[in-house]
């Protein structure tokens, strides 16, 4: 089957070495390609500005297809960068299997018999009980006193209220989290933010031109309100209910930017930060780099779960988007559990840079399964 799989992707490789044979004829594309820090910056540019553009022209379109195409994709991303690739003890590495688990398991039954306060209680004590395990982990790794006592006064404020209002708190979250890969990327794999500073800047004005309303008029007037089923007006009531219209609608263009550039930290800018070195690597080292994080069975259950979401989109693609929201929810506490772990271990800035160096020898080693092309952009 390995051989299967690199004999099929071998035709991407032939295409990618065509295509980078025609950039290297320009040398600003040389300047940018050739440099992590210019590609990362300009990868992450062209998102937000692509993002930008979907969110005021056609924010349903973005808020049905990003879950239906990438929603199992960048889980299988958060899974990779934050656990399978991050020398978890084993024992936080168990704890955290069983309250993803666990976590499903909730929102399978709220799916099955409706959002019911003990289940959701139920969900955030889950939340509660994971973060504090969190923070005792990072706590037995560092033992640094004075991040583990910022941290449990979070935690314990971030417990309190999602006990004391689920529902708002679930919605909040809903908003917030797709900043929490941001923090991530910066904290984690980041060296240095000033090489991302300016696609920084347009990730920031993008959100407050839209959670500002500015944009709603042309939204409304020249945007495609109406996409797979699912109305604008409509997905406002689900993402600001209670507020004015205008208001309401331009959150909603504001969660769908934000959604879409969550997206492409995981899909687009991790795997390229996390990558040793200043060459990347073809489809086929890509592929046995997941075959390897992931193992066969694991891989199968990736590609399965994605097959099965892009066939159950045919069939209705708003239902499909609106499970695999509900089922995936639980990368949403992941992001959180594992951010505080990290936090309190210390896990951050030069530290995460020396880790990537120390596995960059191995990592280089296991992947090499053919010539590494420099100068090139890692697959997806």
């Amino acid at each position: 089957m390995a051989r299967l799989i690199e004999r099929g992707i071998a035709p991407l490789d032939g295409a990618r070495r065509r295509l980078f044979g025609l950039l290297r004829r320009s040398e600003l594309a040389i300047a940018i390609v050739a440099r992590p820090d210019r590609r990362i910056a300009a990868l992450a540019a062209a998102n937000a500005l692509g993002a930008f553009a979907m969110a005021v022209f056609a924010p349903t379109a973005l808020l049905v297809l990003g879950p239906v195409l990438l929603g199992v994709l960048h889980v299988a991303a958060d899974v990779r960068y934050l656990v399978l690739r991050r020398g978890l003890p084993s024992w936080w590495r168990g704890l955290v299997w069983t309250a993803c688990a666990a976590l499903v398991a909730v929102r399978g039954a709220q799916e099955l018999f409706g959002s019911a306060a003990a289940l959701l209680r139920a969900e955030h004590t889950l939340l509660a009980a994971w973060l504090g395990a969190a923070v005792v982990a990072g706590a037995l790794a560092s033992r640094a006193w004075r991040r583990v006592a910022l941290a449990a006064a979070a935690v314990v404020a971030l417990s309190a209220v999602a006990l004391a209002a689920p529902r708002g708190f679930r919605l909040v979250l809903a908003h917030t989290h797709n900043l929490v890969a941001l923090a991530l990327w910066l904290m984690l794999f980041r060296r240095g933010v000033r090489a991302v500073a300016w696609p920084l800047g347009l990730v920031l004005a993008g959100t407050a031109l839209l959670a500002s309303g500015a944009m709603t008029s042309l939204t409304l007037r020249a945007g495609w309100l109406d996409a797979f089923g699912l109305h604008l007006f409509l997905a406002s009531d689900w993402l600001a209910p209670g507020l004015p219209t205008r208001s309401a609608v331009a959150l909603t263009a504001c969660y769908a930017f934000l959604q879409s550039v969550h997206y492409a930290i995981w899909l687009l800018l991790i795997p390229q930060e996390d990558h040793p070195g200043q060459r990347t690597t073809t489809f086929r080292m890509s592929a046995r780099s997941l075959r390897r994080d992931f193992g066969d069975a694991g891989l199968a259950a990736v590609a399965v779960l994605a097959v099965l979401v892009l066939l159950g989109a045919l069939h209705s693609a708003l239902g499909t988007r609106n499970v695999v929201l509900s089922l995936a929810s639980f990368h949403g506490y992941l992001e959180l559990a594992l951010l505080a772990y990290f936090y309190v271990r210390g896990d951050v800035g030069r530290r995460a840079a020396r880790a990537r160096q120390e596995r960059a020898g191995l990592s280089l080693a296991e992947e090499r399964g053919g010539p590494e092309i420099a100068a090139q952009p890692a697959a997806p």
